[in-house]
């Protein structure tokens, strides 16, 4: 029991049935703004944050975070006036800064944490442990952006669009040097600011719109990539060349993923025995069968260990994404669609998890041997839980996420019933995917390794009427 500890939690172990929890926490913000605009021209506006958090020590808790945007409208210049064909040329750049204090409380102090009740003798003790060495200079995350774009429209918006680009910088990423340190080192090792990433992109939007006699429409498209890298990592000197192309993280992106190359399953048990290699962790592929996954030997050494694997996809996000916009009019009937998808990233699936007849439905069996089946050999050798491309898969779509079609009544005809407008319409959302995971009965937008918690993706169908008077 401790008096020192006023908290239900740290009641004499013996008595005490309740529990209970205390957190203290603070921060304090000034933030201030200057906006200027010459002549509807020249534009600028600045931003000065001033963030103070309590997670971090007194002599580094105030973080300083300047921002400033810039615009030149250059289609107002008197020298591009007389150009008919523009409407709008603007440029943009920008530069901001801001901070994250994603870190546990008082990290920068040194102290004992609560660690429930010992038996000593006949008695009960509740008992305190060092929480291990603290970082008096631990401060801010700081986050760096620049930006740089442009808008444009042209020929009275027949041909539109704006053009972006960016470059972020995540510098002193709090992590702790369990990698680069022994495991013999004797304590539990602080959060510094280890880590830095950069991230870079840019987005492309174009569209045009317009009318030919009575049918107008408006058709936009967009396209964006981004993809990151690590600047600095905690990570050890690697002697070992191959160690060093898998397991390096610094100077490479931050979503590459290593693994195995697979060539279907084995189907029968000679093609195994005219194996030129083994399989290093299977006592000379003694437990291979037919149905089991058939890797390669990338670097040619007989044996199939950790040196095989290469690059086999990117992560769980999409490097590359796009989109379709159209909106028609003709007299009073009217349509309009949303299309969207991504690129460029992986899914792992894992079907012998499955919880429906996917599992069933494509699994290898005797009879049919396929060298195709998505699900290996049940109950077969070790190697089949491999990291490898056999459960890692490219993922691409494209989704038709809304579709609206309508008819307006004419206004000479409703309002003889003092009706303004009556509009009829049917809409639909998620009407169509194409994917490349159809087969494997998974939605590209399910987050990886946690459909359980995924609500999907609903399907609908509306029909109904806007009514004014």
């Amino acid at each position: 029991m401790s008096t020192i500890l006023d908290q239900l939690f740290a009641g004499n172990g013996t008595t005490s049935f309740n529990n209970g929890w205390e957190s203290e926490m603070g921060r304090a913000s000034w933030v201030g703004r200057i906006n200027y605009s010459y002549m509807d021209k020249y534009l600028i506006e600045t931003i000065l944050r001033a963030d103070a958090s309590a997670k971090f020590p007194k002599n580094s808790r105030w973080g300083y975070f300047p921002s400033v945007s810039l615009g030149w409208v250059l289609s107002q210049e008197s020298f591009m006036k007389s150009l008919k064909a523009i409407d709008n040329i603007k440029l943009r750049a920008s530069y901001g800064e801001s901070g994250n204090d994603n870190v546990g409380s008082f990290k920068y102090l040194a102290g004992y944490a609560f660690d429930g009740s010992y038996k000593i003798g006949d008695e009960i003790k509740s008992g305190l442990y060092a929480v291990g060495l603290a970082n008096p200079i631990l401060t801010w995350e700081t986050m760096k952006i620049y930006n740089g774009g442009i808008d444009l429209s042209f020929f009275n918006r027949k041909l539109y669009g704006t053009v972006d680009a960016f470059y972020r910088v995540r510098d002193g990423i709090p992590g702790s040097r369990s990698v680069s340190l022994p495991s013999s080192f004797g304590a539990e090792l602080p959060l510094e600011n280890l880590n830095s990433i950069d991230t870079r992109g840019w987005e492309l939007n174009l569209g045009t719109s317009g009318n030919f006699g009575n049918f107008m429409y408006d058709i936009s498209g967009n396209l964006s990539w981004a993809r990151s890298k690590w600047r600095k990592y905690d990570e050890p000197i690697y002697s070992d060349p191959d160690q060093e192309r898998i397991y390096k993280r610094e100077g490479r992106w931050t979503d590459v993923r290593y693994g195995y190359i697979s060539e279907g399953l084995f189907t029968s048990q000679a093609e195994i025995e005219a194996l030129d290699f083994t399989y290093k962790d299977l006592n000379g592929n003694s437990s291979l069968r037919p149905g089991d996954i058939k890797y390669v030997d990338l670097n040619g050494d007989k044996v199939l260990d950790w040196k095989d694997q290469k690059e086999i996809g990117k992560g769980t996000l999409p490097t590359w994404t796009y989109g379709f916009n159209m909106n028609f009019k003709y007299h009073g009937f009217d349509l309009s669609a949303l299309f969207q998808g991504a690129f460029g990233y992986t899914t792992y699936i894992d079907l012998t998890k499955a919880a429906s007849t996917l599992k069933y439905d494509n699994r290898w069996t005797e009879k049919e041997n396929n060298p195709n089946s998505l699900v290996a050999r049940p109950g077969g050798a070790s190697t089949n839980k491999y990291y490898s491309d056999f459960n890692n898969h490219s993922t691409a779509y494209l989704r038709l996420k809304n579709l609206s079609i309508g008819y307006e009544l004419p206004k000479g005809l409703v309002s003889k019933a003092g009706i303004q407008q009556l509009r009829i319409y049917i809409a639909g959302t998620n009407l169509f995917t194409l994917s490349s995971l159809h087969k494997y009965g998974v939605d590209p937008e399910v987050p990886e390794g946690s459909p359980a918690y995924y609500y999907p993706q609903q399907r609908t169908l509306s029909v109904g009427l806007n009514l004014s008077f």
